[in-house]
């Protein structure tokens, strides 16, 4: 992809999958009312939250070097 994803679910939230996937477990654990279903979901969502503080600046940087450098389509419209 040449250009980050900015359409729904992404104008309304960052990580609709990391989002989605805690409310699923959250979810889950209501239906069945099984407390350590929470504890679950409280360590996913606190994995999430780590990995998110890597792969927020890791994704961002890419992006970055993307618009920066010429595209071969590009490139070829110069030549």
């Amino acid at each position: 992809m040449d250009a980050r994803v900015t359409g729904f679910p992404f104008n309304v939230l960052d990580n609709p999958m990391y989002v989605g996937s805690t409310l699923s477990f959250i979810g889950v654990s209501l239906w069945h009312a099984r407390p350590a279903g929470l504890l679950v979901a409280a360590y996913v969502w606190l994995v999430y939250h780590i990995a998110l503080k890597f792969e927020g600046p890791f994704t961002s940087m890419i992006y970055a070097k993307r618009n920066a450098e010429p595209t071969v389509a590009k490139r070829k419209k110069k030549l």
